[in-house]
């Protein structure tokens, strides 16, 4: 009998895997190691942060656009605050140097204004697209049109080397390119995942636990090997979309509800917050690094996680704490 856990846990440790994409703690140990862990199997973080918001917000939203409403502004507004955050970093780093509004724009609309934030606009986008095609068309239409729409994404991620000198890809591609960074984006990406947590959502689970978990293990394997020859024989532009991504997370996503014991809010949020701070606290380790001429923490990829990982987490404490003490001083 498997314990059942709190899937508020799950959403965490998605967010430690997902600070270790942008790490590759074991790249100092081994890079082969560590791409195959980081940028094959952790991949699966972002799909599952999306599949949650498609169980549990869009069966709402479809009976009711003013619950869709809320959650777009809730988002917006992380969106606004995460974007507040990196101005600093933007200014400091050139960001706005040599950009014209139309780049701004698309960098807000779409792409993000740093690195990780593309997700917020994906998420809204995506959600959105799932609210008008369940009103419209059937669910197998839907489920149809965005594994196409998916297809397409692939072509312009991992597999995009395969595809990259036809000359009728290579400009269908470009023009993709010249509105969205990568095809890891709101209209291809994220619609067919949270459309999973949404019929997981609608849909009897007919899979005992370990049924589920022979089917969970049997396509990790497949992803791995998927993107082992991926890694070895290709060149792939970026490395978030792959085949196996699909069927993989949809059955961790099905073993996490099958065997979901509950919701711990403060855990939610740390997960969200780790996810909108931890690239701000790469940058305070390097600068700790240079100040004490402490390169171990930049060099060894996996102390460098650590330190991250542990100032991250502190901090979003430390502040719960203090806007604990003021609510109760008031």
């Amino acid at each position: 009998m498997i314990k059942k856990i709190n899937i508020d846990i799950l959403r965490l440790i998605a967010s430690f895997m997902i600070v270790a994409i942008h790490i590759y703690p074991l790249a100092s140990i081994n890079e082969d190691v560590d791409y195959i862990i980081t940028r094959v199997i952790f991949r699966i973080a972002v799909p599952f942060f999306l599949m949650i918001t498609g169980y549990y917000i869009l069966p709402k939203a479809t009976q009711n656009i003013a619950t869709l409403k809320k959650y777009t502004v809730k988002i917006l507004k992380l969106y606004v605050i995460s974007m507040l955050i990196y101005l600093p970093v933007n200014i400091y780093t050139g960001y706005f140097n040599n950009i014209n509004f139309i780049v701004l724009l698309k960098d807000i609309l779409i792409n993000g204004t740093f690195y990780h934030l593309w997700y917020f606009p994906a998420l809204i986008i995506g959600l959105w697209i799932n609210y008008y095609l369940i009103k419209k068309l059937k669910l197998k239409t839907i489920y149809v049109l965005f594994i196409f729409l998916y297809v397409i994404g692939l072509f312009g991620d991992n597999y995009y080397h395969f595809i990259e000198n036809i000359s009728i890809f290579r400009t269908l591609y470009n023009s993709i390119f010249s509105i969205f960074d990568y095809t890891r984006n709101g209209l291809f990406y994220t619609p067919i995942f949270i459309y999973i947590g949404y019929i997981f959502n609608n849909k009897k689970n007919t899979l005992t636990n370990k049924k589920n978990l022979v089917y969970l293990f049997i396509f990790l394997i497949f992803m791995t090997i998927e993107g082992t020859l991926l890694y070895l024989y290709s060149v792939p532009r970026h490395s978030s979309m792959y085949i196996f991504l699909i069927p993989f997370s949809s059955y961790l996503f099905n073993f996490a509800i099958y065997n979901n014991n509950g919701f711990n809010k403060k855990i939610r949020n740390l997960s969200t917050w780790i996810y909108i701070l931890h690239p701000l606290f790469i940058l305070v380790v390097r600068i700790i690094s240079k100040i004490l001429n402490l390169g171990i923490l930049i060099n060894n990829n996996l102390i460098n996680y650590f330190m991250v990982l542990t100032l991250t987490i502190m901090f979003i404490l430390f502040i719960y704490k203090v806007n604990e003490l003021i609510k109760n001083r008031q």
